[in-house]
């Protein structure tokens, strides 16, 4: 009597790489490794590499998937071989998994009977690495804004006024102390001023306290109003973005589509060179991309970015 031949060690973890990353994409489901469904029309529990069962009200469904790896593409026998288990167990969607891809006809046999064509993609792994990239656009928003500042005073002095960020003003009777600058920055980056590309309506502050320094040296303060008019200018890159860590699953039906299970977006590019293409429109890139697009959005501003223009400062008193 011939022995059962053992899967290889090489097999296996493709397998329970396959079994990993459909456990992540269906954290809805039941997802097992090595199932053994009951086949009704060949009345014997059928061996199923990776199976998902999962409920939607009171319907049950499964989804099964066999997994090869092989230094070759599957054929065309190889889907109408897994045809007939999925007819059998009742399954009501199944997918083929294998390492050396697909032949061209079986793609179109598959994609007639509604199967599920794939190949597992791991950036850890030497053996299942593929050469993978995902297209990036990387957006700025450089907010401009302009200042008016109207200063009431009764005693007459020096403001000082700091080239960078501006003069100094409270908002709470002088217990805390900020600049034009700061405050800009301030209310940019948490999103109380409007991020939206064009130009905005002056947002008006009144009734503020600011610091200043009389004829003898000494601190005394007025009363300030602060009107902001701003513009926000987009900009748009698209560049090609190599992960590090991700796994999951490439579609060959559907024009070679990478779906991820798993993606450490950690190692996203912080800076550009001279292969990323300026973009006028990037929603219009979006629509026309296929699969997956990665969108990174630059709008925080610091120290040294985002500009300043004093346009009116008037004194009063």
């Amino acid at each position: 009597m011939a022995k059962k031949k053992r899967p290889s060690v090489q097999w296996a973890k493709y397998e329970e790489l396959a079994h990993k990353i459909v456990e992540e994409l269906m954290p809805h489901a039941v997802v097992t490794l090595d199932d053994h469904p009951y086949g009704h029309e060949t009345e014997t529990p059928r061996q199923i590499d990776v199976s998902a069962r999962w409920k939607d009200g009171e319907n049950e469904y499964l989804l099964i998937v066999q997994v090869k790896d092989l230094s070759r593409p599957a054929d065309i026998n190889t889907v109408g071989t897994f045809r007939s288990v999925i007819q059998d167990v009742g399954a009501h969607k199944g997918v083929l998994i294998c390492s050396g891809g697909f032949a061209k006809k079986a793609r179109t046999y598959a994609q007639k009977l509604g199967i599920g064509l794939y190949q597992l993609h791991d950036a850890s792994s030497r053996e299942w690495a593929l050469e993978l990239t995902i297209p990036i656009i990387w957006t700025t928003l450089n907010p401009e804004f302009h200042l008016s500042a109207r200063f009431a005073t009764s005693v007459a002095g020096q403001v000082r006024i700091d080239p960078k960020k501006g003069f100094p003003f409270s908002e709470d009777g002088g217990q805390t102390r900020t600049t034009v600058s700061d405050y800009f920055a301030s209310a940019w980056n948490d999103g109380t001023f409007d991020r939206t590309p064009g130009r905005h309506e002056k947002q008006v502050r009144t009734g503020l306290d600011m610091p200043y320094l009389d004829s003898a040296g000494m601190e005394v303060w007025g009363k300030l109003d602060l009107e902001f008019t701003y513009e926000v200018r987009r900009q748009s890159w698209l560049g090609q973005y190599r992960p590090n860590d991700c796994r999951g699953l490439l579609d060959f039906i559907e024009s070679d589509l990478f779906i991820p299970s798993y993606m450490n977006l950690s190692d996203l590019p912080t800076t550009r060179d001279d292969t990323w293409i300026e973009v006028g429109d990037p929603d219009e890139v979006a629509l026309n991309t296929v699969g997956m697009l990665i969108t990174t959005e630059q709008y925080g501003i610091t120290d040294d970015s985002g500009r300043m223009f004093l346009q009116r400062f008037e004194r009063v008193g």
